[in-house]
This record gives C-alpha cells, structure tokens and sequence, in this order.
C-alpha cells in the first residue's frame, strides 16, 4: 500500500494556474501501471500527459521551458523509480538541484529503505511501493493540487 513518508506532506506547493486544470506527467515504463494511474487522475478533471521512460518526460519538461509559456509547467509528477535511461531518483535530483517547486510522487516495485530514504532526502512529496492502493495516489495528489472533488469522482467510480 502506498504511504506518503513520515505520513506527512514533505512541502506544500500551491498550486497556480487560471482556468486550466492541474497538469500532471505520469513518467512509467510498464504500459498498465502508467494507464491505471492515467485514467484514474485524468477521470478526476487533470491534464494528464504520458511518459514512457524519463527521457520523455524531461522532453515534455523542456517543451514547456522552450514555449516560455509558465502554464506548461506541470504542477505534480509523478514517476517510477526504475526506468530505462534516466531514473526517477536522477530526475528528482536534477529537478530539486534546479529549484524546481514542482511536487514529485516517486513510486517503484523494488521498494527499500534506502530508496525510501533517498527520495525523501531529495525532496520527494510522496513515496509509494508498488502496488498500491490507487486512491491512496488520488488522494495525495488531490491534496497536493487543492483541487476541488465537487461531484468528480462520483461520476467516474
């Protein structure tokens, strides 16, 4: 079951953003595990855009850093620990080194506590062990956006 560490919020990031909902990377090379979580956030008003590995997902960073446009930011990401190429753990170093206030969700099926460790003292928001409960990710990244339940998740479940 997916726990957050230390059962806290490590930082709360407000969230900004006009009109637009909250946009969220899923950074995940097993194919199901990225469309339940997908499905599962997009089915609660997010942007969801997909990565297949953590070079995409520094792609989609970069194209909003390019356009110059803020609100391409993503307001959380979410990604597995292990990837092909670029770790988890590699770009939460990179995002954080950078000043980055992006929230980040780490999850990963080879969970340790060294893992565990090193992601909460890079900054990770969230930590989850595969599998895992996916309201128990709804509900952290509900919290993390602020956004708003009113009468959402009742159409989707």
């Amino acid at each position: 079951m997916g726990r957050t560490m230390s059962g806290q919020w490590r930082h709360h990031r407000p969230v900004s953003r006009d009109t637009r909902p909250p946009r969220i990377i899923v950074a995940e090379d097993e194919p199901d595990v990225r469309k339940l979580v997908a499905i599962a956030l997009g089915g609660l008003g997010y942007e969801i855009i997909e990565a297949r590995n953590g070079a995409e997902l520094l792609d989609h960073i970069g194209d909003g850093l390019l356009s110059g446009d803020e609100s391409r930011r993503p307001d959380v990401i979410i990604s597995d620990v292990r990837m092909p190429g670029l770790t988890g753990l590699e770009i939460l170093a990179g995002l954080r080194q950078a000043n980055w206030p992006t929230a980040i969700v780490l999850m990963t099926a080879y969970p340790s506590p060294e893992t565990r460790q090193e992601a909460e003292r890079l900054g990770a928001d969230a930590f989850f062990a595969k599998p895992f409960d996916i309201d128990d990710l709804m509900t952290a990244v509900i919290n993390m956006t602020h956004m708003p339940l009113h009468g959402r998740r009742d159409r989707y479940h």
